[in-house]
Formats: structure tokens, sequence, C-alpha cells
């Protein structure tokens, strides 16, 4: 069965006033999920379909003071303002809505992409790319946050898990389009910021508010008994800083690819850019292991402590690479265990959020994860200057990695033990 007939049968859909979780099959539902999943597709376009179009956009602006460091600046502003930004976000979207937010969000977020088309001025192009970033913040949030709203916990881990495969896909078509367009010309690139607009009126069709409730209220309603959790700001903070962690390890073999290439004399951009595509097909494919291992009911302690674990050997063994196959290989296994880990934080963070806190935790959730991503190339400038270089960095962060696999296994696993004793007590 393909995704698309696996999506036309879905259960679990919660229609707005309704008080119980439904079974509903149909073209609509399917379309319904569907779209959800393509609203995560919008993060790794907002730097992803640029990228290829750097040199040439450096190039155009060439009399600009220091552009050589603006350039680059303008491909990543926006996942640092989506970092900032994020909780915000989820505070409005629990207090006021999610449709409308996303809908209205999404069609800026359109506008505002297309904007460098018409732009002659770089720094104009920098303030748009600032803004972008806000409703990026804005549409990754809410959507997220809709999918844990319209299902029931098993289809809601499933399908967040597909979220991962569905960037990780998009990514590479993304930047095959953007090399594409940005090869006839640097401005046509922005043209696929077009895209988020036929969203936006598919959103206004198909999606709807979700009825808030109250967590004291789901106690008492046999039909959401799993959506019947507190919110506990210690114990989230501590999901938060593991998604923080699990970013900041994820983009280091994504940037550093080509450093780890020329160490061992492959200095070729085309070597690191199979590498990098290849690799990005075992995330697709690690995905997928999630969803085999939610099926299976596989506790959240052993998916933790496969991925970090993974992620963890691979930079041991990437520390010894003496050749581009060698690296491959080693990154190949570092991908599949970032396929495994990354759906996994996500849905462990929604899986302890109340529906009244859902926005705001996914908000919160969102710039964890988007600081590490951003500060991961600087703390591995930073170590290589303690270590002196990049295989010694990586060979001291595989063990700590490892390390917390392990302490990540026994901190999830002590907790349901704990948990189990106080409700057989």
């Amino acid at each position: 069965m393909n995704l698309f007939s696996h999506l036309l049968k879905i259960e679990g859909i919660m229609h707005q006033g309704k008080t119980t979780i439904e079974k509903v099959v149909g073209i609509k539902s399917g379309f319904t999920t569907l779209l959800l999943l393509l609203f995560v597709c919008l993060s790794p376009m907002a730097a992803i379909v640029m990228a290829p179009s750097l040199p040439k956009i450096q190039q155009h602006f060439a009399h600009v003071p220091h552009i050589e460091y603006l350039t680059p600046i303008a491909l990543t502003i926006p996942g640092l303002v989506m970092a900032i930004v994020s909780p915000l976000i989820g505070f409005l979207a629990d207090k006021f809505g999610r449709k409308k937010l996303l809908i209205l969000s999404t069609v800026a977020y359109g506008i505002v992409g297309l904007a460098p088309m018409f732009l002659d001025q770089f720094y104009l192009i920098l303030i748009s790319r600032v803004i972008l970033g806000l409703f990026e913040a804005v549409v990754l949030t809410v959507s997220t946050t809709l999918i844990g709203d319209y299902y029931s916990p098993t289809l809601r881990q499933r399908y967040l898990a597909l979220q991962v495969t569905a960037a990780s896909t998009s990514a590479i078509l993304f930047f095959a389009l953007g090399g594409y367009l940005g090869g006839i010309s640097w401005r046509l690139a922005f043209i696929v910021y077009a895209v988020p607009l036929i969203f936006a009126v598919l959103g206004q069709m198909l999606l709807w508010e979700p009825k808030i409730r109250r967590s004291k209220d789901l106690h008492l309603d046999t039909a959401h008994q799993d959506d019947a959790v507190k919110f506990r700001p210690n114990f989230m903070l501590a999901i938060w800083i593991t998604a923080f962690i699990a970013a900041v390890s994820f983009m280091i073999l994504q940037i550093q690819i080509p450093y780890l290439l020329n160490s061992i004399g492959e200095s070729s951009p085309k070597t690191a850019g199979n590498i990098a595509a290849l690799s990005t097909v075992f995330i697709v494919l690690g995905t997928f292991a999630v969803q085999y291992m939610i099926k299976k009911s596989t506790p959240m302690s052993l998916n933790l402590l496969i991925g970090f674990g993974l992620i963890g050997i691979s930079f041991m063994l990437l520390a010894t690479a003496q050749s581009a196959q060698q690296v491959l290989i080693y990154a190949i296994i570092n991908s599949f265990g970032s396929g495994i880990l990354l759906p996994s934080v996500t849905f462990w963070n929604m899986r302890h959020l109340p529906q009244e806190k859902r926005g705001l935790g996914t908000g919160i959730w969102n710039s964890f994860y988007n600081f590490g991503m951003f500060s991961s190339p600087i703390l591995i400038v930073y170590l290589n200057g303690f270590t002196g270089s990049l295989k010694m960095t990586l060979a001291q962060l595989g063990p700590l990695l490892l390390a917390f696999a392990v302490f990540c296994m026994l901190f999830d696993l002590f907790r349901h033990l704990i948990v189990k004793a106080k409700l057989t007590a």
C-alpha cells in the first residue's frame, strides 16, 4: 500500500466540536493529513532553495561591504529568527487558535519568500529573510501542533515520524530545483515560494479549528485518556535539552562533511554533495524504521538509545576515516541514526503535552531544536580549538554521545518505573 492510499484510511481524526476521536475514512481526510505533512516542507524550503544561488547573489551584490559574510547570513537567518520567536508563536496558538494563524502566516510566508525576485537592495532582501523566519516559525509550530490535536496518540507518532520523512525528501527536491532555477537566474529560484500560497488555499478548505480540551476534563472522558497529561515544566525542560543536543549532533555531519573530506585529501565539492545526498536517503529510511518501532510499541528509551548510539558510533568511526568511501559508510550509519532520533524526540515532546499547552510546548521545542542547529557549527569550531582538529573533536564527542544515549535510556526507563509505582501504590 502506498503512502497516499494509507492516508485515505486514517483513523482518529478529531472533528471540530466533537468530544470523541472518531473514525474517518475518505478523500478529504487523506488530503488533510497529506497537507499537514507538506507544511513541514516549508522549513527546508526557507534555506535550501536559496543555497545553490549564493555565489551568484554574492557576485550580483559585490559592491555591498562585507557581502561575503552577509550572504550566508541571509541563508541561515530564518532559522535563528525561528528559534527566537517559536515559544511566543506557540503561546499565541494556544491563546487565539490554530487555523487562522496558520493560513494567514502561510500566505505571508509565500509573499515574503517571493520578495527577493523584485528587490534591488541586498539589505531589503536580508530584512525579507528575517520576516520569512517569523512566518516559518508560525507554519512549523502550528502545523505540528495540529497533528497533535487531530490524531490519536498512535497515529500522532506515525505522522510526526512522516514529518521528518517529508522534510528530508523535500530537501533533496528543493536543492535540485533551486540549482536548476538558480542556473537560469538567481532571482528565478525564489519563484518556488509561490507554492505555499497553494497550501494556504487548501488549508482553508481542509483544516478546522480543534476544540481545546483541558487535561483536567480529559481525565473524565475515557475517549481521551491518552491525552490526559499534566504539564510538568521540569520534565519538559529535560526533553527540550535533549532536542537541543539531538539538533547539534544531527547538524555536525550535515555541515562538516566537506571539511572532513578535505582533511583526508578529498576536496571535491561533487564528492561532498554525493555523500550528503546518499546520506539523506538513509535519514528517510531511519524514519521508516521508527514507524516500524511504533507498530511494535518500542519504548522511547530504546529509540533514544539507538538514535544517539548510532550517531556516537559514527563519530568515532569518522575520526578514523582515511578515504571518501569510508566517510560515506560512516555517514550512512550517522544518517540512519538521525532518522530514528529526530522523530523520536519530536513525539516524545508531543506525548507529554496537554492540549491546552500543546502550542507553547511545541514552540519551545522548536526553539531549542533550532538553536541547536544554529549553534552546531559554532560549537565545533570552538571545540576544534581545544582538540586541534575536526577528527579529534569527533573522537571525543563519540563516547560522550554514547554515554548520553545510555543516560537517556535510563532516564526514561526509571521515570516509567516511578510513574508505574505511584499508580499501583
